[in-house]
Parts: C-alpha cells; sequence; structure tokens
C-alpha cells in the first residue's frame, strides 16, 4: 500500500515539474492576432545546414482559419543517405494553435507527426542526383499526442516589418514574400482560378537532367512549400525576379521551372531562393474555403477530436446553410 501511494506521489510530482517547465507562456493579456502574422516562414538554420552539406529545411507556416483562428505547422525535411540501410526523406510536422498578446507570439503544439518516403531508384553518391520518380509516397511512422494542458508552448515575437519572427532560443525565421491573407486569382492553361492566398515556398536544390528529365528551354528546381494543396501543374510563379511555372506536384514539394528567354542563359538560383503564386490577390477577402473542407482539415491534423466537439462543429455548419 504504501508503495502504491509513494508511486501516486512520484507521478503526481513529476507531471507538476513538466507543467512547471513547460517552456514558455505569454507575458502579455492575450489579444487577437495581428492579421500579417498570417505567412510561410524560414528558419535561417536552414542556410547553416547547406553550408554542412545536409540537404535540410525547416519552415514555419501560420495561416488564418475560416473562424479567424491561428494555427500552425512547423515542418521540416531532410534527404538522408545511409550506407548500410535504405535511402530516404524524412519529413516531421509539429501542429497546433497560436496565441498572441500584441507582438509577442506563443505556439500551442498539439500533434508531432514524422513520416518517411523511400528511395528505390539507383543509388548515387550525391543525393541530390537522385531519380525523383523513384521516390515512394511520404508514409507515416511516428505520431506524438501531448497529453499535458494544450501542448508544449514555444515563445517568440514578431518583429516591427512583420517579416521575422525571433524565438526565446535565439532562432529567427523569416517570412518568404508578403502575408499569405485574402485569396489569390491565378490563370492556369487559359483558365482563371481563385484559390485561397496560403502557398509560398523556396528552393530546395536545382535538378540535374538525372533527377528529373530535363526540358530544352526550361531550369528545373525542387521547391518545399508552405502547402500544396491548392497547386496544380502550369501555375504560374515568381521565383525571386524570374518568372516560372509549377511542373509537377508531390506533398510539401513541387518541382518548378524557370523560364528562360531562347538565346539567354539560365540565371544561378540561390538554395532558398523565395517563390510565390504569380497573380492578383485580394487581401481584403478572408479565407474562403468552404466550411466542410475547414472541418476535415481540422480532423485531420487532430484524429482526437471528441465526439462532442465533433457534434458542435457540426451544428455550426448546420446553421451556416439555413
Amino acid at each position: 500500500m504504501f508503495q502504491k501511494s509513494l508511486g501516486q506521489i512520484s507521478v503526481f510530482l513529476l507531471l507538476c515539474s513538466l507543467c512547471l517547465d513547460c517552456s514558455d507562456s505569454l507575458k502579455g493579456k492575450p489579444t487577437p492576432a495581428i492579421p500579417e502574422l498570417a505567412g510561410f516562414y524560414v528558419s535561417e538554420r536552414s542556410r547553416d545546414w547547406l553550408k554542412e552539406n545536409k540537404l535540410k529545411i525547416q519552415a514555419l507556416w501560420i495561416r488564418r482559419s475560416a473562424n479567424g483562428e491561428m494555427e500552425f505547422m512547423n515542418k521540416s525535411i531532410t534527404r538522408l543517405q545511409f550506407s548500410v540501410s535504405d535511402n530516404r526523406e524524412e519529413l516531421k510536422t509539429r501542429t497546433g494553435k497560436v496565441l498572441t498578446s500584441g507582438r509577442e507570439i506563443l505556439l500551442l503544439e498539439s500533434i508531432y507527426r514524422e513520416y518517411h518516403r523511400q528511395y528505390s531508384g539507383k543509388n548515387n553518391p550525391d543525393a541530390k542526383d537522385w531519380d525523383l520518380r523513384s521516390f515512394g509516397p511520404f508514409a507515416k511512422v511516428k505520431e506524438v499526442s501531448n497529453l499535458i494542458g494544450e501542448g508544449t508552448g514555444r515563445g517568440g515575437q514578431l518583429a516591427p516589418d512583420n517579416n521575422s519572427i525571433r524565438f526565446s532560443n535565439g532562432e529567427t525565421y523569416y517570412r518568404i514574400g508578403g502575408p499569405l491573407l485574402g485569396r489569390i486569382s491565378v490563370n492556369v492553361n487559359k483558365t482563371k482560378r481563385v484559390i485561397d492566398n496560403e502557398t509560398a515556398g523556396v528552393i530546395f536544390f536545382p535538378l540535374s537532367p538525372t533527377a528529373f528529365p530535363e526540358e530544352t528551354g526550361k531550369q528545373s528546381y525542387l521547391a518545399f512549400f508552405s502547402t500544396t494543396e491548392s497547386l496544380s501543374p502550369g501555375m504560374p510563379l515568381r521565383i525571386g525576379d524570374y518568372s516560372g511555372s509549377i511542373k509537377e506536384v508531390f506533398d510539401h514539394l513541387c518541382v518548378v521551372d524557370l523560364s528562360i528567354k531562347p538565346g539567354t542563359q539560365a540565371p544561378s538560383l540561390t538554395y532558398l531562393t523565395p517563390m510565390v503564386l504569380d497573380g492578383q490577390v485580394d487581401l481584403k477577402t478572408i479565407s474562403h474555403k468552404e466550411s466542410t473542407e475547414e472541418l476535415i482539415r481540422r480532423l485531420k491534423q487532430d484524429p482526437n477530436v471528441s465526439k462532442e466537439e465533433l457534434i458542435r462543429e457540426l451544428e455550426k455548419l448546420k446553421g451556416r446553410d439555413q
């Protein structure tokens, strides 16, 4: 009996210590988020990894949901080459809510997921030359839901110019392009499409003919995006100061083509060159993503949503349709 009580006390003390050491918290009173917070940010550490010859990018995507709340996805992708095991790419994502107090930011993580996609093509000492079409799909290998409170907190500050976030550990994330707000109109194969303005990306690395079939007058790159849900081949891009388009879409990644004028040499674009969809943005409109799609997105992000919460959300949708 004594040992059982001692064990219960030990567990209680452990939980208390974890709660007390639960990262950061808002120092001020919670306030509505600055709309310009929505965007795609890339960690400055990504450039350091390139210098160390690591094929790795770490990014933060903050979006505004249809009900006006802010949510985030912190994700990193790494291409790994092994001598005794299968070569692969790893995708790690952390999702949750964003709380703010003025320019204070608190990321409350709810779910951590890890995905692998195996490479089955011809091995090449340069991992950038692996045949892109010889990768399988991303398969989830791990999922962890936080059990204490709403999740771990990671605090930071939004810069006065809204273009970067500096976290309490000293790490800085820089925004790619402008705020991801409103809706954007793009022309795709002579058809106009209007989608939520929530997509931005960066160059991962240039693709060689070994990695992806080369097309005359085009320079192809592998690019890492905030989301690829609404993207399709043929969508126009601004890649740095140049024009381009999406060639092929994968999960979180795309092959993009840089348009090159006949008789001119392709410019040398650097790692992490920013890219955004080339179209007309209407900043006055809030996300018009259909409510059912929004609910599906939430369920995908958090499979542990309770039956009661799901019923409440369905009742809200029913009320909007009446």
